[in-house]
């Protein structure tokens, strides 16, 4: 297997396992949006209200809302083009594994095609994918780590929502957690008050 093939296979699976995971959250919150309209629509959402003292005015805004959303932006021809562009990087990654003698520009210009069809790239998202497909790859922790990369939390909870354009996740092996900078600081502080400290009893000597 050529380093190109290789390159094409972890570039496919890891888009592959992205385009899941964006068809999984588009596939819940089409559903998730379903069930308020049907349940906050329904007559016996008017009479539950009354039990909570509620008025029936905040109930058709909240169906206004949410139904709206819906109309506007589409959640489930959202997850349908995630749901194809899946599709297609798993027949890429069938093809490589059936065929591996062939160039690897072909794996890439084939890569490319489909690319043209994707929708802008949750960049937090892309970057657990790669994670995923390293962990897929890899079979020793080693190197695993070696090749992981770094997602802060706040990149982790929000990977759905926010694009992070620009942002450069590090290799997870140069990444160091707050209390190692905070160790590293002390340890200069210490380290510093004592130089001075020797450097203090040397003019006293003299």
């Amino acid at each position: 297997m050529t380093d190109a093939h290789s390159e094409a296979k972890f570039d496919a699976l890891r888009n592959a396992i992205y385009h899941t995971a964006r068809k999984n959250f588009y596939d819940g919150v089409n559903r998730s949006v379903n069930f308020l309209v049907i349940v906050l629509g329904a007559a016996v959402a008017g009479k539950a209200s009354k039990l909570f003292s509620m008025d029936e005015t905040w109930l058709e805004f909240a169906v206004l809302i949410v139904a709206t959303a819906q109309l506007t932006f589409d959640f489930g021809y959202k997850a349908r083009t995630h749901e194809f562009l899946q599709r297609k990087y798993h027949e890429l990654l069938a093809e490589l594994e059936l065929d591996s003698s062939l160039d690897g520009q072909k794996w890439k210009s084939k890569l490319q095609t489909i690319a043209a069809d994707e929708p802008m790239p949750m960049r937090a998202l892309d970057a657990l994918a790669y994670n995923a497909a390293v962990d897929a790859t890899y079979f020793e922790a080693v190197d695993r780590a070696k090749n992981r990369v770094w997602v802060p939390l706040s990149h982790r909870l929000f990977k759905n929502f926010i694009a992070r354009n620009g942002y450069n996740y590090c290799p997870q092996d140069d990444h160091e957690y707050w209390w190692q900078r905070m160790a590293i600081w002390i340890s200069e502080r210490w380290h510093g008050k004592k130089g001075e400290e020797g450097k203090e009893g040397e003019i006293g000597g003299t």
